[in-house]
């Protein structure tokens, strides 16, 4: 067995520990627009959102401005519930007691206030929300903002996601990576590399 050398695990949110989050669909439904044009419409503003740089109202100006249709709530909050993916949460559970594990998630401060909220962040030792960090995946400040918080290596990270970009720009730079599918995936090569032996066990953490 392959001594799993890792010093931090990094976990996305979405896809990965929770599932039912993706909004765009039903926002397209109550605007009445297909959801390609909706997504076309939000794209201009989604990056600075998800950065931080601006707010909820500020991102519903912006889009009524461009657009001309205002909606009448915030979509992105009341349309926002997702449930969780418990195998990976006992996963993360599994993780927590023999390594550092953190969530590293592109999301807004509506869904991460819920999230929170909900408990969706449950085992993680610490959270690194895109808008809170003002770098979002897959923009490589992302991971190296993480990774100089944590005093860690690239080559010492192994990275969670469900989306071939980010896995792409994180495994460029230098870290171990999986594109995550389901959990019982993941364990599986995790166990291969011995990730859950109890001599790996660190009650500091």
């Amino acid at each position: 067995m392959k001594r799993l050398d890792i010093d931090l695990f990094i976990f996305d949110e979405g896809g990965v520990m929770i599932r039912d989050f993706y909004v765009l669909p039903e926002m397209a439904r109550r605007l009445g627009l297909e959801q390609g044009t909706l997504g076309d419409m939000i794209r201009p503003d989604m990056g600075d959102y998800s950065r931080g740089r601006i707010d909820g109202a500020e991102f519903w100006r912006r889009f009524a401005q461009r657009t001309g249709i205002r909606p009448g709530a915030d979509y992105f909050a009341s349309l926002f519930h997702p449930s969780p993916i418990p195998e990976s949460f006992a996963l993360v559970r599994e993780l927590a007691a023999r390594h550092r594990i953190v969530c590293g998630t592109n999301t807004i401060d509506s869904h991460h206030g819920y999230n929170d909220s909900h408990g969706f962040y449950e085992g993680f030792h610490k959270v690194y929300a895109s808008h809170l960090l003002g770098a979002a995946k897959p923009d490589p400040e992302f991971w190296l903002t993480i990774l100089e918080e944590e005093g860690v290596l690239p080559e010492r990270c192994f990275f969670v996601d469900d989306m071939q970009a980010n896995i792409d720009a994180a495994a460029a730079l230098g870290m171990e990576t999986w594109l995550f599918s389901d959990p019982a995936a993941l364990r599986t090569h995790l166990e291969s590399r011995g990730a859950f032996a109890p001599s790996l066990a660190d009650p500091s953490l």
